[in-house]
């Protein structure tokens, strides 16, 4: 990490969410978070990537965004955890199938899992200690911890592979009250 990256990832992040259904802006604000995480810009860079180095840097702005999310955590930024996890759940839960199906053509490609299980994992348990009634920044101000968290929770039981156990029984703990 650079400094001042958890300033650009919320940046970034909150503009992309302050975006969600307008999807002319939500192009442009994925690309804004690509760029933010050495992503690859444009078609011509991930061919002579291909060609150069054979690292396509697709996963790159997610691994920057879950780094993020990582030292946000430990640094007790829990707004940032919850911005940075409700980005990556948006996109791995409610963009996947527009994503797949060509409906929806972005810059910014699917999270890998790797990177969707580390920022749930963390999410999890640190936002357990954050407001539950706080807002997370989108366009409908209607999004809490409370519900990202039971959202990530049942997100987590229904992996497959599974989680962790630690992480699969925190989230047992959480949905069952």
């Amino acid at each position: 990490m650079k400094p001042g990256d958890q300033d650009v990832a919320r940046r970034v992040v909150r503009d992309f969410l302050m975006t969600l259904g307008d999807d002319g802006a939500m192009r442009h604000a994925a690309v804004a978070v690509c760029q933010a995480g050495d992503g690859t810009p444009d078609m011509e860079t991930l061919l002579r990537n291909i060609r150069q180095t054979g690292d396509l840097g697709i996963d790159r702005p997610w691994q920057w965004l879950a780094a993020v999310n990582a030292e946000a955590q430990r640094l007790g930024d829990l707004h940032l955890v919850a911005e940075i996890t409700y980005f990556v759940f948006v996109w791995d839960a409610r963009l996947r199938g527009r994503i797949v199906s060509g409906e929806l053509l972005l810059q910014l490609q699917l999270p890998p899992e790797q990177v969707v299980r580390e920022v749930y994992s963390t999410a999890l348990f640190a936002l357990a200690e954050a407001d539950p009634g706080r807002l997370v920044a989108d366009r409908t101000d209607t999004v809490m911890v409370s519900s990202l968290r039971t959202a990530l929770a049942h997100a987590v039981l229904d992996a497959d592979p599974p989680f962790p156990a630690h992480v699969s029984a925190a989230a047992r703990q959480l949905v069952n009250g």
